[in-house]
């Protein structure tokens, strides 16, 4: 199922954050370190638990890149 649909909070949030659906797009099919190498649509796979996925939409968000 589409990311958009399963955690419709997260792609707004994303949106938000980078500013397009685009960009939100991209992020969510991209490898993160922050998420043991996994993509954030991954880890929304594997868990229904989203608070890794935000937490990393909120460092980015503030500034926090490492």
């Amino acid at each position: 199922m589409d990311i958009r649909l399963r955690c419709e909070a997260l792609w707004a949030r994303a949106v938000e954050v980078f500013g397009s659906e685009i960009k939100a797009d991209r992020w969510f099919h991209t490898r993160l370190s922050e998420l043991a190498d996994r993509t954030p649509e991954e880890v929304l796979e594997e868990d229904t638990h989203t608070e890794a996925v935000a937490a990393v939409l909120d460092r980015i968000d503030y500034g926090v890149f490492s």
